[in-house]
Protein backbone atom coordinates (compact mmCIF):
# COMPACT_ATOMS: atom_id res chain seq x y z
CA UNK A 1 0.00 0.00 0.00
CA UNK A 2 1.41 3.36 -1.05
CA UNK A 3 0.21 6.24 1.11
CA UNK A 4 -0.27 9.89 0.22
CA UNK A 5 2.95 10.75 2.04
CA UNK A 6 4.84 8.23 -0.12
CA UNK A 7 3.39 9.87 -3.23
CA UNK A 8 4.70 13.23 -2.01
CA UNK A 9 8.18 11.85 -1.35
CA UNK A 10 8.30 10.26 -4.82
CA UNK A 11 7.24 13.56 -6.35
CA UNK A 12 9.97 15.41 -4.43
CA UNK A 13 12.59 12.87 -5.46
CA UNK A 14 11.47 13.24 -9.07
CA UNK A 15 11.75 17.02 -8.91
CA UNK A 16 15.46 16.75 -8.20
CA UNK A 17 16.27 13.94 -10.64
CA UNK A 18 16.23 16.34 -13.56
CA UNK A 19 18.63 18.69 -11.76
CA UNK A 20 21.10 16.37 -10.08
CA UNK A 21 21.79 12.65 -10.11
CA UNK A 22 22.68 12.70 -6.43
CA UNK A 23 19.92 11.53 -4.00
CA UNK A 24 18.39 14.13 -1.67
CA UNK A 25 17.19 13.94 1.94
CA UNK A 26 13.51 14.64 2.62
CA UNK A 27 12.51 15.76 6.09
CA UNK A 28 9.44 16.81 8.04
CA UNK A 29 10.23 20.32 9.36
CA UNK A 30 10.07 21.10 13.10
CA UNK A 31 6.90 22.70 14.48
CA UNK A 32 8.27 26.26 14.28
CA UNK A 33 8.56 25.92 10.46
CA UNK A 34 5.21 26.08 8.69
CA UNK A 35 6.31 24.10 5.62
CA UNK A 36 5.04 20.57 5.00
CA UNK A 37 8.32 19.05 3.76
CA UNK A 38 11.92 20.24 3.63
CA UNK A 39 14.98 19.25 1.63
CA UNK A 40 18.26 20.12 3.41
CA UNK A 41 21.16 20.61 1.01
CA UNK A 42 24.15 20.24 3.35
CA UNK A 43 25.12 16.71 2.26
CA UNK A 44 24.51 17.47 -1.40
CA UNK A 45 26.60 20.66 -1.21
CA UNK A 46 29.59 18.68 0.06
CA UNK A 47 29.37 16.26 -2.87
CA UNK A 48 28.97 19.08 -5.39
CA UNK A 49 31.50 21.34 -3.61
CA UNK A 50 29.10 24.28 -3.47
CA UNK A 51 27.81 26.53 -0.72
CA UNK A 52 24.48 25.00 0.46
CA UNK A 53 22.67 28.35 0.47
CA UNK A 54 23.81 29.16 -3.06
CA UNK A 55 22.77 25.66 -4.13
CA UNK A 56 19.33 26.14 -2.58
CA UNK A 57 18.88 29.36 -4.54
CA UNK A 58 19.91 27.66 -7.80
CA UNK A 59 17.58 24.72 -7.25
CA UNK A 60 14.63 26.93 -6.32
CA UNK A 61 14.78 28.56 -9.76
CA UNK A 62 15.12 25.21 -11.59
CA UNK A 63 12.39 23.24 -9.79
CA UNK A 64 9.18 22.80 -11.77
CA UNK A 65 6.43 22.15 -9.24
CA UNK A 66 3.54 19.80 -9.83
CA UNK A 67 0.72 22.23 -9.08
CA UNK A 68 -1.72 19.36 -8.60
CA UNK A 69 0.08 18.56 -5.34
CA UNK A 70 2.28 21.49 -4.27
CA UNK A 71 1.36 25.14 -3.92
CA UNK A 72 4.88 26.59 -3.70
CA UNK A 73 8.54 26.07 -2.81
CA UNK A 74 10.62 28.56 -0.81
CA UNK A 75 14.30 28.75 0.03
CA UNK A 76 15.14 29.17 3.70
CA UNK A 77 18.92 29.25 4.18
CA UNK A 78 20.27 25.87 3.11
CA UNK A 79 16.78 24.36 2.98
CA UNK A 80 14.11 24.19 0.33
CA UNK A 81 10.69 24.21 1.98
CA UNK A 82 7.75 22.70 0.12
CA UNK A 83 4.10 23.56 0.71
CA UNK A 84 1.31 21.20 -0.25
CA UNK A 85 -1.94 22.09 -1.89
CA UNK A 86 -3.91 21.14 1.21
CA UNK A 87 -7.24 20.32 -0.42
CA UNK A 88 -5.70 18.02 -3.04
CA UNK A 89 -3.48 16.31 -0.50
CA UNK A 90 -6.47 15.88 1.79
CA UNK A 91 -8.28 13.99 -0.96
CA UNK A 92 -5.29 11.63 -1.33
CA UNK A 93 -5.31 10.94 2.41
CA UNK A 94 -9.05 10.31 2.32
CA UNK A 95 -8.62 7.83 -0.54
CA UNK A 96 -6.02 5.96 1.54
CA UNK A 97 -8.49 5.71 4.38
CA UNK A 98 -11.33 4.53 2.12
CA UNK A 99 -9.18 1.67 0.86
CA UNK A 100 -7.90 0.46 4.24
CA UNK A 101 -10.33 1.69 6.92
CA UNK A 102 -9.62 -0.52 9.96
CA UNK A 103 -6.18 -1.42 8.59
CA UNK A 104 -5.19 2.21 7.97
CA UNK A 105 -1.47 2.59 8.63
CA UNK A 106 -0.59 -1.00 7.77
CA UNK A 107 1.53 -2.04 4.80
CA UNK A 108 3.25 -4.99 3.16
CA UNK A 109 6.84 -3.69 3.37
CA UNK A 110 7.68 -6.68 5.58
CA UNK A 111 6.30 -9.26 3.14
CA UNK A 112 8.51 -12.36 2.84
CA UNK A 113 10.49 -11.36 5.95
CA UNK A 114 10.55 -13.52 9.08
CA UNK A 115 11.36 -11.92 12.43
CA UNK A 116 11.79 -13.86 15.68
CA UNK A 117 11.34 -11.83 18.85
CA UNK A 118 12.65 -13.21 22.14
CA UNK A 119 10.89 -11.29 24.92
CA UNK A 120 9.65 -11.36 28.52
CA UNK A 121 11.66 -14.48 29.44
CA UNK A 122 11.24 -14.49 33.25
CA UNK A 123 13.00 -17.05 35.41
CA UNK A 124 10.64 -19.69 36.74
CA UNK A 125 10.47 -20.06 40.51
CA UNK A 126 11.04 -16.30 40.81
CA UNK A 127 8.50 -13.50 41.09
CA UNK A 128 7.17 -11.75 38.01
CA UNK A 129 8.27 -8.34 39.21
CA UNK A 130 7.95 -4.85 37.79
CA UNK A 131 11.48 -5.39 36.51
CA UNK A 132 10.10 -7.86 33.94
CA UNK A 133 7.61 -5.34 32.59
CA UNK A 134 9.88 -3.64 30.06
CA UNK A 135 10.98 -6.72 28.12
CA UNK A 136 7.39 -7.97 28.10
CA UNK A 137 5.63 -4.86 26.78
CA UNK A 138 8.42 -3.68 24.46
CA UNK A 139 8.65 -7.16 22.93
CA UNK A 140 4.88 -7.45 22.46
CA UNK A 141 4.72 -3.99 20.90
CA UNK A 142 7.50 -4.82 18.43
CA UNK A 143 5.66 -8.05 17.62
CA UNK A 144 2.50 -6.05 16.86
CA UNK A 145 4.39 -3.47 14.78
CA UNK A 146 6.21 -5.98 12.57
CA UNK A 147 3.02 -7.96 12.09
CA UNK A 148 1.20 -4.74 11.08
CA UNK A 149 3.85 -4.19 8.41
CA UNK A 150 3.36 -7.63 6.86
CA UNK A 151 6.22 -9.59 8.43
CA UNK A 152 5.90 -13.17 9.57
CA UNK A 153 6.57 -12.72 13.28
CA UNK A 154 7.41 -15.46 15.76
CA UNK A 155 7.23 -14.54 19.43
CA UNK A 156 9.14 -16.77 21.83
CA UNK A 157 9.04 -16.54 25.60
CA UNK A 158 12.50 -17.99 26.32
CA UNK A 159 11.78 -18.93 29.93
CA UNK A 160 14.71 -19.13 32.33
CA UNK A 161 13.87 -22.65 33.48
CA UNK A 162 17.35 -24.14 33.78
CA UNK A 163 20.65 -23.31 35.43
CA UNK A 164 22.51 -23.28 38.73
CA UNK A 165 19.76 -21.28 40.48
CA UNK A 166 17.61 -24.42 40.36
CA UNK A 167 20.30 -26.32 42.16
CA UNK A 168 20.04 -23.66 44.89
CA UNK A 169 16.26 -23.82 45.00
CA UNK A 170 16.11 -27.61 45.09
CA UNK A 171 18.71 -27.58 47.85
CA UNK A 172 16.72 -24.99 49.81
CA UNK A 173 13.44 -26.84 49.26
CA UNK A 174 14.91 -30.13 50.47
CA UNK A 175 16.21 -28.44 53.63
CA UNK A 176 13.49 -25.96 54.55
CA UNK A 177 10.59 -26.41 52.10
CA UNK A 178 6.97 -26.47 53.22
CA UNK A 179 4.68 -28.14 50.68
CA UNK A 180 1.49 -26.52 52.01
CA UNK A 181 3.01 -23.05 51.74
CA UNK A 182 4.33 -23.85 48.28
CA UNK A 183 0.91 -24.96 47.05
CA UNK A 184 -0.81 -21.91 48.56
CA UNK A 185 1.56 -19.18 47.37
CA UNK A 186 4.17 -20.87 45.17
CA UNK A 187 6.11 -17.84 43.91
CA UNK A 188 6.30 -16.09 47.26
CA UNK A 189 7.39 -19.28 49.00
CA UNK A 190 10.05 -19.96 46.35
CA UNK A 191 11.30 -16.40 46.75
CA UNK A 192 11.55 -16.93 50.50
CA UNK A 193 13.54 -20.12 49.94
CA UNK A 194 15.85 -18.39 47.46
CA UNK A 195 16.49 -15.50 49.84
CA UNK A 196 17.08 -17.86 52.76
CA UNK A 197 19.56 -19.91 50.73
CA UNK A 198 21.73 -16.86 50.02
CA UNK A 199 21.49 -15.66 53.62
CA UNK A 200 22.54 -19.09 54.95
CA UNK A 201 25.27 -19.49 52.29
CA UNK A 202 27.09 -16.42 53.62
CA UNK A 203 27.98 -18.41 56.74
CA UNK A 204 27.90 -21.91 55.28
CA UNK A 205 30.10 -22.23 52.18
CA UNK A 206 29.15 -25.91 51.76
CA UNK A 207 25.67 -24.89 50.62
CA UNK A 208 27.02 -23.64 47.28
CA UNK A 209 28.68 -27.05 46.73
CA UNK A 210 25.42 -28.83 47.57
CA UNK A 211 23.54 -26.58 45.15
CA UNK A 212 26.01 -27.33 42.35
CA UNK A 213 25.58 -31.02 43.09
CA UNK A 214 21.79 -30.72 42.83
CA UNK A 215 22.08 -28.96 39.47
CA UNK A 216 24.42 -31.67 38.22
CA UNK A 217 21.82 -34.25 39.30
CA UNK A 218 19.16 -32.30 37.43
CA UNK A 219 21.23 -32.37 34.23
CA UNK A 220 21.74 -36.11 34.75
CA UNK A 221 17.94 -36.54 35.05
CA UNK A 222 17.97 -37.60 38.71
CA UNK A 223 14.35 -38.55 39.51
CA UNK A 224 14.01 -36.45 42.69
CA UNK A 225 15.64 -33.38 41.17
CA UNK A 226 13.50 -33.56 38.01
CA UNK A 227 10.24 -34.00 39.96
CA UNK A 228 10.94 -30.96 42.15
CA UNK A 229 11.99 -28.91 39.09
CA UNK A 230 8.80 -29.88 37.23
CA UNK A 231 6.71 -28.80 40.21
CA UNK A 232 8.44 -25.41 40.36
CA UNK A 233 8.05 -24.99 36.59
CA UNK A 234 4.34 -25.84 36.47
CA UNK A 235 3.45 -23.57 39.39
CA UNK A 236 5.49 -20.68 37.98
CA UNK A 237 3.94 -20.95 34.52
CA UNK A 238 0.44 -20.76 36.00
CA UNK A 239 1.36 -17.58 37.86
CA UNK A 240 3.03 -16.00 34.82
CA UNK A 241 0.03 -16.75 32.61
CA UNK A 242 -2.22 -14.77 34.97
CA UNK A 243 -0.06 -11.69 34.34
CA UNK A 244 0.08 -12.31 30.59
CA UNK A 245 -3.70 -12.62 30.43
CA UNK A 246 -4.18 -9.29 32.20
CA UNK A 247 -1.71 -7.51 29.94
CA UNK A 248 -2.93 -9.28 26.75
CA UNK A 249 0.55 -10.68 26.11
CA UNK A 250 0.70 -13.60 23.69
CA UNK A 251 3.48 -15.85 22.44
CA UNK A 252 3.70 -18.30 19.59
CA UNK A 253 6.12 -20.45 21.59
CA UNK A 254 7.37 -20.71 25.15
CA UNK A 255 10.52 -22.73 24.63
CA UNK A 256 12.53 -22.34 27.80
CA UNK A 257 16.22 -23.03 28.31
CA UNK A 258 15.40 -26.62 29.27
CA UNK A 259 14.19 -27.27 25.71
CA UNK A 260 17.76 -26.84 24.46
CA UNK A 261 19.62 -28.89 27.09
CA UNK A 262 19.76 -32.02 24.91
CA UNK A 263 21.03 -29.89 22.01
CA UNK A 264 24.08 -28.47 23.80
CA UNK A 265 26.34 -31.50 23.20
CA UNK A 266 26.17 -30.70 19.50
CA UNK A 267 27.24 -27.10 20.18
CA UNK A 268 30.18 -28.23 22.31
CA UNK A 269 31.29 -30.70 19.61
CA UNK A 270 31.06 -27.98 16.96
CA UNK A 271 33.12 -25.54 19.00
CA UNK A 272 35.82 -28.15 19.59
CA UNK A 273 35.81 -29.43 16.00
CA UNK A 274 36.18 -25.92 14.61
CA UNK A 275 38.82 -25.14 17.28
CA UNK A 276 36.80 -22.15 18.43
CA UNK A 277 36.85 -23.15 22.12
CA UNK A 278 39.36 -24.71 24.51
CA UNK A 279 39.62 -25.71 28.16
CA UNK A 280 41.05 -22.99 30.42
CA UNK A 281 41.41 -22.53 34.21
CA UNK A 282 38.25 -21.19 35.81
CA UNK A 283 38.11 -17.64 37.10
CA UNK A 284 38.10 -17.67 40.90
CA UNK A 285 34.88 -15.69 41.40
CA UNK A 286 33.59 -17.47 44.48
CA UNK A 287 31.20 -19.52 42.37
CA UNK A 288 33.80 -21.90 40.95
CA UNK A 289 36.96 -23.29 42.43
CA UNK A 290 40.23 -21.99 40.97
CA UNK A 291 41.19 -25.64 40.40
CA UNK A 292 38.25 -26.13 38.03
CA UNK A 293 38.48 -25.81 34.27
CA UNK A 294 35.92 -24.40 31.87
CA UNK A 295 35.40 -24.71 28.15
CA UNK A 296 35.53 -21.20 26.72
CA UNK A 297 35.98 -19.14 23.57
CA UNK A 298 38.90 -16.73 23.74
CA UNK A 299 37.38 -13.37 22.83
CA UNK A 300 40.48 -11.20 23.38
CA UNK A 301 41.22 -10.82 19.66
CA UNK A 302 37.72 -9.41 19.18
CA UNK A 303 38.12 -6.73 21.83
CA UNK A 304 36.59 -8.56 24.81
CA UNK A 305 38.63 -8.83 27.99
CA UNK A 306 36.88 -11.92 29.35
CA UNK A 307 36.39 -15.34 27.66
CA UNK A 308 32.96 -16.66 26.69
CA UNK A 309 32.22 -19.66 28.91
CA UNK A 310 30.40 -22.70 27.50
CA UNK A 311 30.77 -25.63 29.92
CA UNK A 312 32.09 -26.44 33.37
CA UNK A 313 34.52 -29.28 34.07
CA UNK A 314 31.76 -31.29 35.81
CA UNK A 315 29.89 -31.38 32.48
CA UNK A 316 27.11 -28.94 33.43
CA UNK A 317 26.12 -26.44 30.75
CA UNK A 318 25.82 -22.68 30.95
CA UNK A 319 23.09 -20.47 29.53
CA UNK A 320 25.52 -19.33 26.80
CA UNK A 321 25.62 -22.88 25.44
CA UNK A 322 21.85 -23.10 25.55
CA UNK A 323 21.53 -19.72 23.81
CA UNK A 324 23.79 -20.90 20.99
CA UNK A 325 21.68 -24.05 20.69
CA UNK A 326 18.57 -21.83 20.52
CA UNK A 327 20.08 -19.74 17.70
CA UNK A 328 20.94 -22.85 15.71
CA UNK A 329 17.48 -24.36 16.29
CA UNK A 330 15.66 -21.15 15.31
CA UNK A 331 17.65 -20.72 12.10
CA UNK A 332 17.06 -24.33 11.07
CA UNK A 333 13.34 -24.32 11.91
CA UNK A 334 12.25 -20.84 10.75
CA UNK A 335 15.08 -19.45 8.58
CA UNK A 336 14.56 -15.93 10.01
CA UNK A 337 15.86 -12.71 8.52
CA UNK A 338 16.48 -11.46 12.04
CA UNK A 339 16.26 -12.52 15.68
CA UNK A 340 15.60 -9.76 18.20
CA UNK A 341 16.49 -10.20 21.87
CA UNK A 342 14.52 -7.78 24.06
CA UNK A 343 16.74 -7.82 27.14
CA UNK A 344 18.05 -5.11 29.51
CA UNK A 345 21.12 -3.00 28.75
CA UNK A 346 23.09 -4.65 31.55
CA UNK A 347 23.42 -7.70 29.28
CA UNK A 348 25.07 -5.76 26.44
CA UNK A 349 28.48 -7.41 26.87
CA UNK A 350 26.96 -10.89 27.02
CA UNK A 351 24.99 -10.46 23.80
CA UNK A 352 27.96 -8.95 21.98
CA UNK A 353 29.92 -12.08 22.86
CA UNK A 354 27.02 -14.42 22.06
CA UNK A 355 26.57 -12.91 18.60
CA UNK A 356 30.31 -13.14 17.92
CA UNK A 357 30.29 -16.81 18.98
CA UNK A 358 27.33 -17.47 16.64
CA UNK A 359 29.23 -15.76 13.82
CA UNK A 360 32.32 -17.89 14.48
CA UNK A 361 30.12 -20.99 14.29
CA UNK A 362 28.73 -19.85 10.95
CA UNK A 363 25.13 -19.31 12.10
CA UNK A 364 23.67 -16.89 9.56
CA UNK A 365 20.95 -14.52 10.77
CA UNK A 366 20.78 -10.87 11.72
CA UNK A 367 21.02 -11.01 15.53
CA UNK A 368 20.11 -7.84 17.43
CA UNK A 369 20.06 -6.98 21.13
CA UNK A 370 17.11 -4.65 21.73
CA UNK A 371 18.34 -3.25 25.01
CA UNK A 372 16.54 -1.00 27.46
CA UNK A 373 17.09 0.86 30.72
CA UNK A 374 15.69 0.11 34.16
CA UNK A 375 12.45 1.12 35.80
CA UNK A 376 13.59 3.48 38.53
CA UNK A 377 11.63 3.22 41.76
CA UNK A 378 11.81 5.63 44.70
CA UNK A 379 13.33 2.87 46.83
CA UNK A 380 16.13 2.08 44.37
CA UNK A 381 17.05 -1.07 42.50
CA UNK A 382 15.39 -4.43 43.10
CA UNK A 383 17.24 -7.54 44.22
CA UNK A 384 15.73 -11.03 44.13
CA UNK A 385 18.50 -12.44 46.32
CA UNK A 386 17.75 -9.95 49.07
CA UNK A 387 13.99 -10.27 48.71
CA UNK A 388 13.53 -6.62 47.68
CA UNK A 389 11.02 -7.29 44.91
CA UNK A 390 7.92 -5.39 43.81
CA UNK A 391 5.44 -7.87 42.34
CA UNK A 392 4.01 -6.67 39.02
CA UNK A 393 0.60 -8.04 39.97
CA UNK A 394 0.53 -5.65 42.95
CA UNK A 395 1.49 -2.71 40.71
CA UNK A 396 -1.32 -3.54 38.25
CA UNK A 397 -3.84 -3.79 41.09
CA UNK A 398 -2.70 -0.45 42.48
CA UNK A 399 -3.04 1.17 39.06
CA UNK A 400 -6.62 -0.12 38.68
CA UNK A 401 -7.53 1.13 42.18
CA UNK A 402 -6.10 4.58 41.47
CA UNK A 403 -7.92 4.81 38.14
CA UNK A 404 -11.16 3.82 39.86
CA UNK A 405 -10.89 6.91 42.03
CA UNK A 406 -10.51 9.38 39.16
CA UNK A 407 -12.88 7.91 36.57
CA UNK A 408 -16.60 8.09 37.21
CA UNK A 409 -18.87 7.12 34.33
CA UNK A 410 -22.61 7.25 34.66
CA UNK A 411 -24.85 4.68 32.95
CA UNK A 412 -22.46 1.89 33.95
CA UNK A 413 -22.99 -0.87 36.47
CA UNK A 414 -20.28 -1.93 38.89
CA UNK A 415 -18.85 -4.68 36.67
CA UNK A 416 -18.67 -2.37 33.63
CA UNK A 417 -16.95 0.27 35.74
CA UNK A 418 -14.43 -2.32 36.96
CA UNK A 419 -13.71 -3.41 33.38
CA UNK A 420 -13.05 0.19 32.31
CA UNK A 421 -10.76 0.69 35.31
CA UNK A 422 -8.79 -2.43 34.34
CA UNK A 423 -8.44 -1.39 30.68
CA UNK A 424 -7.32 2.11 31.66
CA UNK A 425 -5.19 0.98 34.61
CA UNK A 426 -3.29 -1.67 32.66
CA UNK A 427 -2.97 0.65 29.66
CA UNK A 428 -1.55 3.38 31.89
CA UNK A 429 1.26 1.12 33.11
CA UNK A 430 2.08 -0.02 29.57
CA UNK A 431 2.06 3.47 28.11
CA UNK A 432 4.26 4.87 30.88
CA UNK A 433 6.90 2.38 29.75
CA UNK A 434 6.41 2.47 25.97
CA UNK A 435 6.24 6.26 25.71
CA UNK A 436 9.88 6.47 26.81
CA UNK A 437 12.93 5.97 24.63
CA UNK A 438 13.69 2.36 25.52
CA UNK A 439 17.40 2.88 26.21
CA UNK A 440 16.61 5.39 28.97
CA UNK A 441 15.71 4.50 32.54
CA UNK A 442 12.02 5.02 33.29
CA UNK A 443 11.15 6.90 36.50
CA UNK A 444 8.04 5.41 38.10
CA UNK A 445 5.67 8.30 38.93
CA UNK A 446 2.06 7.46 39.74
CA UNK A 447 0.86 11.03 39.19
CA UNK A 448 2.04 11.04 35.56
CA UNK A 449 1.11 7.43 34.87
CA UNK A 450 -2.63 7.77 35.54
CA UNK A 451 -3.06 11.45 34.62
CA UNK A 452 -5.95 12.32 32.31
CA UNK A 453 -3.90 15.22 31.00
CA UNK A 454 -0.57 15.30 29.21
CA UNK A 455 1.33 12.48 27.57
CA UNK A 456 -0.28 9.47 29.27
CA UNK A 457 -2.21 6.35 28.33
CA UNK A 458 -5.46 7.47 30.01
CA UNK A 459 -5.32 10.81 28.14
CA UNK A 460 -5.06 9.10 24.74
CA UNK A 461 -7.75 6.56 25.63
CA UNK A 462 -10.03 9.41 26.74
CA UNK A 463 -9.45 11.34 23.51
CA UNK A 464 -10.34 8.28 21.45
CA UNK A 465 -13.48 7.59 23.49
CA UNK A 466 -14.53 11.26 23.22
CA UNK A 467 -14.20 11.26 19.42
CA UNK A 468 -16.13 8.00 19.10
CA UNK A 469 -18.88 9.48 21.26
CA UNK A 470 -19.17 12.45 18.86
CA UNK A 471 -19.37 10.07 15.90
CA UNK A 472 -21.99 7.91 17.60
CA UNK A 473 -24.24 10.93 18.09
CA UNK A 474 -23.78 11.96 14.46
CA UNK A 475 -24.85 8.59 13.05
CA UNK A 476 -23.66 6.77 9.91
CA UNK A 477 -21.58 8.69 7.36
CA UNK A 478 -21.48 7.94 3.63
CA UNK A 479 -17.76 8.16 2.77
CA UNK A 480 -18.45 8.42 -0.96
CA UNK A 481 -20.23 11.77 -0.43
CA UNK A 482 -17.38 13.38 1.53
CA UNK A 483 -15.32 16.20 0.02
CA UNK A 484 -12.03 16.96 1.78
CA UNK A 485 -11.39 19.95 -0.50
CA UNK A 486 -13.73 21.80 1.88
CA UNK A 487 -11.21 21.38 4.70
CA UNK A 488 -9.12 24.49 4.07
CA UNK A 489 -8.64 25.81 7.62
CA UNK A 490 -5.08 25.59 8.98
CA UNK A 491 -6.17 23.37 11.88
CA UNK A 492 -7.93 20.99 9.50
CA UNK A 493 -4.83 20.86 7.29
CA UNK A 494 -2.60 20.24 10.31
CA UNK A 495 -4.77 17.30 11.36
CA UNK A 496 -4.84 15.83 7.84
CA UNK A 497 -1.04 16.07 7.60
CA UNK A 498 -0.59 14.46 10.99
CA UNK A 499 -2.94 11.57 10.10
CA UNK A 500 -1.06 11.00 6.82
CA UNK A 501 2.18 10.42 8.72
CA UNK A 502 0.92 7.48 10.80
CA UNK A 503 2.36 4.82 8.51
CA UNK A 504 5.73 6.60 8.48
CA UNK A 505 5.73 6.66 12.29
CA UNK A 506 5.02 2.91 12.35
CA UNK A 507 7.73 2.19 9.76
CA UNK A 508 10.25 4.30 11.72
CA UNK A 509 9.35 2.47 14.95
CA UNK A 510 10.02 -0.86 13.21
CA UNK A 511 13.26 0.28 11.58
CA UNK A 512 14.68 1.72 14.81
CA UNK A 513 12.99 -0.83 17.13
CA UNK A 514 11.54 2.11 19.08
CA UNK A 515 7.83 1.83 20.03
CA UNK A 516 8.04 5.23 21.74
CA UNK A 517 8.00 6.86 18.27
CA UNK A 518 4.41 5.68 17.88
CA UNK A 519 3.50 6.91 21.37
CA UNK A 520 4.98 10.35 20.60
CA UNK A 521 3.13 10.47 17.29
CA UNK A 522 -0.20 9.57 18.95
CA UNK A 523 0.20 12.28 21.57
CA UNK A 524 0.90 14.88 18.87
CA UNK A 525 -2.12 13.64 16.89
CA UNK A 526 -4.35 13.93 19.97
CA UNK A 527 -3.11 17.48 20.55
CA UNK A 528 -3.82 18.41 16.92
CA UNK A 529 -7.35 17.07 17.24
CA UNK A 530 -7.93 18.97 20.49
CA UNK A 531 -6.97 22.27 18.83
CA UNK A 532 -9.19 21.46 15.85
CA UNK A 533 -12.16 20.49 18.06
CA UNK A 534 -11.86 23.51 20.36
CA UNK A 535 -11.75 26.07 17.53
CA UNK A 536 -13.97 24.56 14.82
CA UNK A 537 -17.51 23.28 15.18
CA UNK A 538 -18.31 19.84 13.85
CA UNK A 539 -21.99 19.28 14.64
CA UNK A 540 -23.12 22.87 13.90
CA UNK A 541 -21.18 23.27 10.63
CA UNK A 542 -22.99 23.35 7.24
CA UNK A 543 -23.99 19.85 6.11
CA UNK A 544 -21.20 19.14 3.58
CA UNK A 545 -18.53 20.62 5.83
CA UNK A 546 -20.00 18.75 8.81
CA UNK A 547 -19.67 15.45 6.94
CA UNK A 548 -16.06 16.17 6.02
CA UNK A 549 -15.15 17.15 9.58
CA UNK A 550 -16.90 14.07 10.96
CA UNK A 551 -14.85 11.84 8.66
CA UNK A 552 -11.70 13.69 9.74
CA UNK A 553 -12.67 12.93 13.34
CA UNK A 554 -13.41 9.31 12.41
CA UNK A 555 -9.96 8.96 10.82
CA UNK A 556 -8.34 10.45 13.91
CA UNK A 557 -10.12 7.95 16.16
CA UNK A 558 -9.08 5.08 13.88
CA UNK A 559 -5.42 6.12 13.95
CA UNK A 560 -5.48 6.56 17.73
CA UNK A 561 -7.08 3.14 18.16
CA UNK A 562 -4.71 1.43 15.71
CA UNK A 563 -1.67 3.12 17.26
CA UNK A 564 -2.66 2.19 20.80
CA UNK A 565 -3.30 -1.36 19.62
CA UNK A 566 0.27 -1.52 18.33
CA UNK A 567 1.37 -0.57 21.85
CA UNK A 568 -0.85 -3.33 23.23
CA UNK A 569 -3.34 -0.89 24.78
CA UNK A 570 -7.10 -1.31 24.54
CA UNK A 571 -9.62 1.52 24.26
CA UNK A 572 -12.77 1.20 26.43
CA UNK A 573 -16.22 1.91 25.01
CA UNK A 574 -16.90 4.49 27.71
CA UNK A 575 -14.68 6.53 29.96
Amino acid sequence: MEYAIDTVKKQLTGLFEGITKEPVDIETPPENIDADFAVPLFNLSKKLHKNPEVLALEFQDKIKLDKTLFSRVERHGAYLNFYLDGSRYGQLVLEDYKKLKKNYGSSSIGKNKTVIIDYSSPNIAKPFSIGHLRSTVIGQSLYNIYNFLGCKVIGDNHLGDWGTQFGKLICAYEKWGNEKKLDKEPIRELLNLYVRFHAEAKNNKKLEDEARDWFRKLEEHDKTAVEIWKKFSAQSTLEFNKIYEKLKIKFDYQLGESFYVDKTDEIIKECLAKKIAKWIPAIDDGKMSKDEKVLAIDMSKYGFKIPFLLQKSDGTTLYATRDLAAIKYRIKKWNPNSILYVVGSEQKLYFSQLFKAAELLGYKADLAHIDFGLIRLPDGKMSTREGKVIFLDNVLLESVNRVNKIIHVREMNKRESEQVAEIVGYGAIKYADLSQNRIHDVPFDWEKIISLKGNSGPYLQYQCVRIKSILKKAGKIDLSAVDFSLLTHGLEQELINKISKFNSAVADAARLKEPHLIATYLYELAQSFSKFYEKLSIINAKLDLKKSRLVLAKMTARVLENGLDLLGIEVPEKM
